[in-house]
């Protein structure tokens, strides 16, 4: 006889065997759900993969009542059962706050990197130096910490400055930037801020008091405290300082990071797949964030909600603040619902989103099989249940749709017809995957990071210029300056700004088609241009005269004086001094 063991066959759910017996018939009423034993749980929580989610990030914890989840079951209809139409828009959208120079990006910048958390980082930086210097000194490779001075606002602000920076301008590793090979000279930044200067910032940059991190929480939370006053302000100020439109979106973001860490999730349709999760929300038209949760595991602080699902209450969290103003939120199946739905229409909110047909409370009756390019719809009260079968089947849940079905172009030239709710979903839902999209295209964080915190602080740097440019082209459409070129004149603004003489250490060329932003500071002395091997006085044209037409043509006025620390050739008088005093001259 065989020694292997036999393989024991699962017997059938007897709902699950009253359900293939009801699917089986044409047509069946209420009564025939009788048999249905409601206490046993057939639906399942699935993901935007489509995989069940684990319980554990799904279960209510103890401040939901037991009754939010014996929800009656809902009693869908082929026919309409209201009039569809959306909610009025009752909100105020655009800028909140006043700004003295639309033209000025800097100005948009402080909007959120405020003085108030300026100073913050940089008390708790001088902070954690002192702590650093009290210690032994530390392997081969760091800077010295005995070279270390306490830094200021203004410094720090150029470390910034530098940060992003060296994201345009990228090098595979930090000290590159100041080297002197001529195959990677960067000559300018070492006018700048010494690379040793910006290694200690660096190393000692640092957001809270180390003592002041409450124990007896969960390791994911303990760790988040590292960073979580600078990212609670800037989400504040996100929120405060502008008022989204209508339609708005809530997805999931990652941030790369492979480390060992207790916040780290894994999410594999992702492009970066590992790293710190956050629950983005952000307007569908231009991709603001306006409100993002980092996720800390099952004690986040969250809304209550009627089915008690994390997923629901994570909505409910970001949406809060605009319940009740007629707004329209777009989401994905991971987070939809039926009873979610529902309450988000009882607080004036309008909802749409792709759903799966196992979530808690969906028509059952949709799960039959439809032909190609047709659709099927349930109604019950507000809410709108659809499939339809394009390359594959497509469920949609809204809250003011209709079945309607319109035609639309496609990418090759032809026509092809489309259900309402799913053109509607394909314009709106892509605001946080758009937001990733022109963050990654000037990453500030730096791939390899030994400090989780100080990479999602370049993150959250990397937002706040990301939320300032599409202020800056909402307040000035008809210019059309570059997501780049708002990075590097942000930049120069902050160097003029910020920049003081003591910080520059060792003097470059600068490039002779660009106009160095330090040129509005320190001190500069006009000086005879050196003879050369072929000219004994020789000369240069003036930067200023031959910036200037004169009955359409370029002005040429030559000049035996420069500006050493500039290299620019000028006239004493009077261009010497409009050069250095005049942004535009």
């Amino acid at each position: 006889m065989s020694n292997r063991r036999k393989r024991s066959i699962p017997t059938r759910n007897v709902n699950n065997i009253v359900l293939e017996q009801l699917l089986a018939k044409d047509s069946f009423d209420e009564s025939d759900f009788s048999e249905i034993d409601d206490s046993d749980d057939f639906s399942d929580n699935v993901s935007e993969d489509c995989t069940v989610r684990p319980s554990s990030d799904l279960e209510s914890d103890g401040n939901i009542p037991t009754s939010a989840n014996s929800c009656h079951a809902l009693k869908w209809s082929t026919c309409v059962m209201i009039p569809r139409q959306r909610y009025d828009f009752t909100g105020i959208p655009g800028r909140k706050v006043d700004v003295s120079d639309t033209t000025d990006p800097l100005q948009y910048f402080e909007l959120f990197f405020t003085e108030e958390l300026v100073s913050k980082i940089t008390s708790e930086t001088n902070a954690q130096a002192a702590l650093l210097a009290s210690k032994p000194p530390g392997p081969r490779g760091f800077p010295r910490m005995d070279k270390w001075k306490d830094t200021d606002n203004d410094e720090l602000k150029v470390f910034f400055a530098v940060m992003l920076l060296q994201r345009i301008v990228q090098k595979p590793e930090l000290e590159m930037f100041w080297s002197t090979r001529p195959l990677l000279d960067t000559p300018y930044l070492r006018q700048i801020m010494t690379g040793e200067r910006f290694l200690l910032l660096l190393r000692c940059l640092h957001f809270v008091n180390n003592h002041s991190i409450s124990a007896g929480q969960s390791k994911a939370q303990v760790s988040m405290q590292k960073i979580k006053p600078v990212f609670d302000f800037l989400v504040n100020k996100f929120s405060t300082v502008y008022t989204p439109n209508r339609n708005i979106a809530v997805n999931e973001s990652l941030m790369l990071f492979k480390r060992q860490l207790a916040l780290r999730q894994y999410i594999p349709m992702k492009r970066a797949q590992c790293g710190l999760k956050l629950y983005v929300l952000c307007e569908s038209q231009s991709g603001y964030v306006w409100n993002a949760l980092v996720h800390t595991g099952p004690s986040m602080n969250l809304k209550n909600s009627a089915d008690g699902l994390k997923s629901s209450r994570i909505v409910l969290t970001l949406v809060s603040d605009l319940l009740g103003q007629g707004y329209c939120v777009f989401i994905g199946n991971f987070y939809t619902s039926p009873m979610l739905f529902r309450e988000l229409h009882q607080n004036r909110t309008d909802a749409v989103g792709t759903a799966c047909l196992n979530t808690k409370q969906m028509p059952i009756d949709l799960k039959k099989r439809i032909a190609k390019g047709t659709t099927a719809a349930r109604f019950y009260d507000e809410l709108m249940a659809l499939k339809w079968y394009d390359k594959k089947e497509v469920i949609m849940l809204s809250t003011f749709h209709s079945d309607t079905v319109i035609e639309v172009d496609c990418r090759n030239g032809k026509k092809t017809k489309k259900p309402c709710v799913i053109v509607d979903y394909n314009k709106n839902m892509g605001a946080v995957d758009l937001a990733d999209q022109m963050l990654a295209s000037y990453p500030t964080e730096c791939k390899r990071h030994k400090f989780w915190y100080k990479k999602f602080f370049r993150h959250l740097l990397n937002i706040t210029v990301l939320n300032s440019y599409i202020l800056f082209k909402k307040d000035n459409p008809e210019h059309t300056i570059s997501h780049v070129n708002f990075r590097l004149t942000l930049i120069e603004r902050m160097l003029e700004k910020h920049h003081k003489p003591g910080q520059q250490h060792l003097r470059g060329r600068p490039c002779s088609d660009d106009v160095t932003p330090l040129r509005l500071s320190g001190r500069h002395f006009p000086k005879s241009i050196p003879p050369t091997s072929g000219k004994q006085n020789p000369t240069g044209r003036c930067k200023v005269c031959c910036s200037h037409n004169k009955d359409g043509k370029k002005i040429r006025r030559e000049t035996r004086y420069f500006c050493e620390k500039c290299d620019v050739p000028l006239c004493v008088v009077p261009c010497f001094e409009i050069y250095h005093t005049k942004k535009y001259y």
